[in-house]
């Protein structure tokens, strides 16, 4: 299997491996404040991100695709190891789709010859008809793209907060790189059926945008803005170019970053109140003043606004979506965008900010406040110093 396209001064794999480090290092010292679970998640969260670090460090496709299936496994068992029936029902849900979605992408790589290291070859019709569809089935389920997407609400509402941002900000960002190998090294599989691909990507931002403003639990709201995010993503893959490649790959790890920082502050707010945050909250902000402004902070950056970490892949894939669908897709872009933005600004005016709706005081854990601000930091940095990731700018 090819390896990812180096877009990047340091090489994408040992990026990838930072963040996932970066990721569950800031995870751990949150969760020693803010406690996400018992022993067995922390075994599934070690499991999880240790054979996501291993795979990228190992080019042979079957084995780096074994461990890739490993760690799905091992995110089914995060959420497994909730102590409510919801979280095992969602586990349940997970699993199913997750194995659906194994099947289709390792028999697409059969297929191909991807799956054992050759180079991809187009198998002759309709066999090549059948990757596609299997390609688009599988990457769909494994990256919540709209319509293939319900597990991972469900997962988010039924699970502690930090148990799906390490799904999003670690395996999604994987299971995505492994579409931008297969964006270099099967490209007829995107260009002859660009249309197919650019349907899912519109859906994704539009449905992912909208859903999130039907929703009342922010747990729910975030993941759906993960599906949201998810579409602007692809576009950078469809491109195909040197700007589409790096929009994408930078945006994956903002989005890594930016999903830690607003699970994490929605953890602290429900810890404090002993239930799940829903829009019917007003002015969390008094109790948890460090949460709410990373938060509000996490929000606009992960929408690409200036100087954080988010805008050095948002613009490029704002680039792409102009390059690959003209002016009609760089307008769909930025209505998607307005929409993202207005369910963020709505949560924040209503949930953190204003008079608080009762006269509860909670203390705010300084050890997962402090974890918010090192990773609000560490977006802010990346952003005013995008050299240190890419060269060029």
């Amino acid at each position: 299997m090819s390896e990812i396209i180096p877009v990047t001064i340091i090489r994408p794999e040992i990026l990838l491996s930072l963040l996932f480090g970066i990721v569950f290092v800031s995870i751990a010292v949150y969760a020693r404040a803010v406690p996400q679970g018992g022993q067995r998640w922390w075994i599934a969260a070690i499991v999880l991100v240790g054979l996501l670090i291993i795979a990228f460090q190992i080019k042979s496709g079957l084995i780096r695709t074994l461990l890739l299936d490993g760690a799905v496994f091992a995110a089914v068992a995060l959420v497994w190891v909730g102590d409510n029936p919801q979280a095992k029902q969602a586990a349940r849900v997970y699993l199913a789709m997750a194995v659906v979605a194994m099947l289709c992408v390792t028999i697409a790589l059969v297929l191909t010859g991807e799956l054992f290291g050759a180079e991809g070859t187009r198998p002759t019709y309709p066999f090549d008809l059948i990757v596609v569809a299997l390609l688009l089935i599988g990457f769909a389920i494994k990256l919540a793209f709209i319509p293939l997407y319900f597990w991972l609400p469900n997962v988010a509402s039924s699970s502690s907060p930090m148990t799906t941002a390490l799904i999003v900000a670690t395996l999604d960002i994987a299971e995505f790189s492994e579409l931008l190998i297969l964006r270099s090294s099967l490209p007829w599989v995107f260009d002859e059926h660009f249309g197919l691909w650019l349907t899912i990507a519109l859906l994704s931002m539009f449905g992912g945008a909208l859903l999130a403003l039907a929703q009342r639990d922010l747990k729910r709201m975030l993941a759906f803005s993960t599906i949201d995010d998810m579409g602007y993503l692809l576009i950078g893959v469809l491109a195909g170019t040197q700007i589409g490649f790096t929009g994408a790959f930078l945006g994956m790890l903002s989005h890594g970053i930016f999903k830690v920082i607003l699970f994490g502050a929605v953890g602290v707010a429900e810890q404090g109140r002993g239930k799940s945050i829903t829009l019917s909250e007003r002015g969390l902000a008094a109790s948890y003043p460090i949460s709410s402004a990373a938060f509000i902070i996490a929000a606009l950056g992960f929408l690409g606004i200036p100087p954080m970490f988010g805008f050095l892949g948002r613009w490029r894939l704002y680039l792409s979506g102009l390059q690959i669908g003209g002016l009609a897709l760089g307008i769909a872009m930025a209505v998607a965008t307005a929409l993202a933005l207005f369910y963020y600004v709505r949560a924040i005016h209503r949930v953190w900010l204003g008079q608080p709706s009762d006269e509860k005081i909670s203390t705010e854990p300084k050890q997962a406040a402090a974890v918010l601000v090192a990773l609000v930091v560490l977006a802010l940095i990346l952003g005013l110093f995008p050299s240190l990731l890419v060269g060029g700018i």
